[in-house]
């Protein structure tokens, strides 16, 4: 039933080491603390170190090991600084997903979700860019070593709907999400002979629904859907378990998965005020 990730007594990551960036809230906490109740170790990566220490304290409440680790994952010595840590404390890495991201609202025109071409900035450009691409291209360049150490594994890119068409007004947003799709595709086929999957999964909709705003317009207009993050831990936990020699290269949306693995649909999963 939607909210209940409980698995059989298998517990498919059992042994596993996973790392999320962006894990502090949304997506990528629901993820990591799926993972953490699957049997997996969890690295929890963010640049607000009090949000992942919280996701990392859930972790280990599910008997899991939890390292929270304060980083950009922009910053090339931030990540091979994270990189170096999680070979210190745990020796290995089997799954990476790469979920941080900025969204058009977190450019420098804050509380904006739309921006017209004509009023982009170069700076809101590359901040989008630097995180919703750069951030993953590192992270893989960083941890690949480590996954390819413990024999292989799987790396998921958490993307969106703006990654498989244009939307006015979301033009850096959409260009990142596009680039991740080719880095996703391509590496999948670089990284088949080192037993490693690479596929990215998106959502739907979805939201954490802190901006009061938006839960009034919820509220205010019923047909609306936004998605609860715990829809994504499932899917992301069958991409967990591949490897190159099972699914990859591959795009997933959430909720499409979920209704053909007969884990509910729209109405199931939906945030509701």
């Amino acid at each position: 039933m939607p909210g209940d990730f409980s698995r059989d007594e298998s517990m498919q990551l059992n042994g596993k080491t996973a790392l999320v960036t962006g894990a502090g809230r949304g997506i990528g906490k629901a993820i990591a603390t799926g993972f953490a109740r699957d049997g997996a170790d969890i690295v929890v990566v963010s640049r607000t170190l009090g949000e992942i220490e919280e996701t990392a304290r859930e972790a280990n409440a599910a008997g899991r090991r939890a390292l929270a680790i304060q980083a950009d994952v922009s910053q090339p010595n931030d990540v091979r600084r994270v990189a170096d840590e999680v070979a210190n404390r745990f020796g290995r890495l089997d799954i990476l997903v790469n979920n941080a991201a900025l969204r058009m609202n977190q450019l420098g025109q804050k509380n904006s979700y739309t921006i017209p071409f004509t009023a982009l900035t170069v700076e809101d450009w590359d901040s989008a860019i630097n995180v919703n691409l750069r951030g993953p291209f590192l992270c893989i360049k960083e941890f690949l070593p480590l996954i390819r150490k413990s024999g292989g594994g799987s790396i998921i890119n958490i993307s969106a709907g703006g990654g498989k068409r244009g939307m006015a007004g979301r033009v850096p947003y959409c260009a990142s999400k596009f680039g991740l799709e080719g880095l996703t595709q391509s590496l999948a086929l670089e990284f088949q002979s080192f037993n490693i999957a690479v596929n990215s999964l998106s959502p739907g909709k979805h939201s954490i629904l802190t901006d009061p705003a938006k839960r009034q317009q919820l509220k205010e207009t019923p047909e609306i859907v936004f998605m609860r993050p715990e829809m994504m831990v499932p899917p992301a936990l069958f991409l967990a378990t591949q490897d190159g020699h099972g699914a990859t290269g591959q795009h997933i949306e959430a909720l499409k998965w979920l209704s053909q693995n007969g884990l509910g649909g729209r109405e199931e999963w939906r945030v509701r005020v």
